[in-house]
């Protein structure tokens, strides 16, 4: 196997929009080829995400000198990598956490077919056989395992990032979901709306949300994770 070697102090690579665009359709590949081999639960965002870490690692340490055939497979390999470090790492409080984001999720989604209506905090954690307080140390604990993602980033992005070789059907398909997520989004209770607008568009830290809101940090992280869960519920998506 080849060593790459990368020159000290020398100039490094940068990830701009147009690699986003250029390597998507690599990463994608990539993850759909692993999601053959596991799990069902596994989903090819989660394998996508942790595609995108290997692919900043491997601008961040290669030689921008680097001939672009060579470093696009040194890219598949980190990209890979990235990916396989992310299976290795579901452990079974992992797994178990996953478990708890989706019954939370199906939770939030049967009250608001019930109710019809967003459920109140409360009405989530009787529903879950819990207390309010029994409800939100859950939420700390799905934050503190990678469940407050928002695994669904970019998609007002769609047009510029989508792969070259889907079609039609999958390019408008997925428009609507970029339509049907701001639909989402704009039905949260209006603190909820906040959290996200502070954290994703002002680039605001959790401490600096809590100062906004006048509650604490862990708070805050709570309040996101119950937000990425009333976003699945409302479209569909465990």
């Amino acid at each position: 196997m080849a060593v790459v070697q990368v020159k000290m102090n020398a100039p490094k690579r940068t990830l701009t929009r147009e690699d986003y665009e250029r390597f998507l359709p690599l990463v994608r590949r990539i993850a759909m080829r692993l999601a053959r081999r596991v799990p069902s639960h596994i989903s090819i965002g989660d394998l996508i995400s942790s595609g995108w870490v290997g692919l900043v690692e491997a601008f961040s340490r290669s030689d921008p000198a680097m001939p672009n055939e060579e470093f696009e497979a040194y890219a598949s390999h980190r990209v890979r990598g990235s990916m396989l470090d992310y299976l290795r790492g579901l452990d079974p409080a992992t797994r178990q956490a996953r478990n708890a984001s989706r019954r939370v999720t199906r939770t939030i989604t049967d009250l608001t077919r019930d109710l019809g209506r967003p459920p109140e905090e409360e009405e989530i954690a009787d529903a879950l056989g819990l207390d309010l307080d029994g409800y939100r140390t859950l939420l700390t604990q799905m934050s503190s395992a990678g469940m407050s993602r928002l695994e669904l980033v970019d998609l007002d992005q769609i047009d510029a990032a989508s792969d070259k070789n889907d079609g039609p059907d999958e390019l408008a398909e997925q428009r609507l979901l970029a339509e049907h997520v701001a639909g989402a989004i704009e039905r949260l209770p209006l603190r909820l709306q906040q959290v996200l607008a502070l954290y994703y568009q002002e680039d605001c830290t959790l401490r600096e949300i809590g100062a906004v809101l006048q509650v604490s940090e862990s708070r805050v992280c709570q309040l996101h994770t119950e937000a990425m869960h009333r976003l699945r519920a409302d479209i569909g998506k465990e």
